[in-house]
């Protein structure tokens, strides 16, 4: 959950992404099932940290002003600490 938050505060500020996109380059959440990460989706919804603009086609998804300062208040701390504590590479310091 907190790394598609990450993911969509780094990546995708000025341009809105889809599901399948998110599942394709976020790399901590390729083995999880759609309909988990279609779950994770809503919940950040519905707790106002992303919004998200449906088409006809797709749905497509944006950081919102109280995501991007959960990211930037401790999402982004604890995940650095957590990749340090496992000994993973942090690839979105910023």
């Amino acid at each position: 959950m907190l790394s598609i938050l990450e993911y969509l505060c780094i990546n995708a500020i000025k341009t809105p992404v889809s599901k399948y996109h998110i599942i394709n380059k976020v790399p901590s959440i390729k083995q999880q099932r759609k309909d988990r990460i279609s779950d994770i989706m809503l919940t950040l919804e519905k707790q106002g940290l992303i919004s998200s603009i449906k088409t006809s086609d797709s749905t497509f998804y944006y950081v919102t002003e109280k995501g991007f300062e959960a990211y930037s208040r401790w999402v982004k701390g604890f995940l650095n600490f957590t990749r340090s504590a496992y000994g993973l590479e942090d690839t979105n310091s910023s």
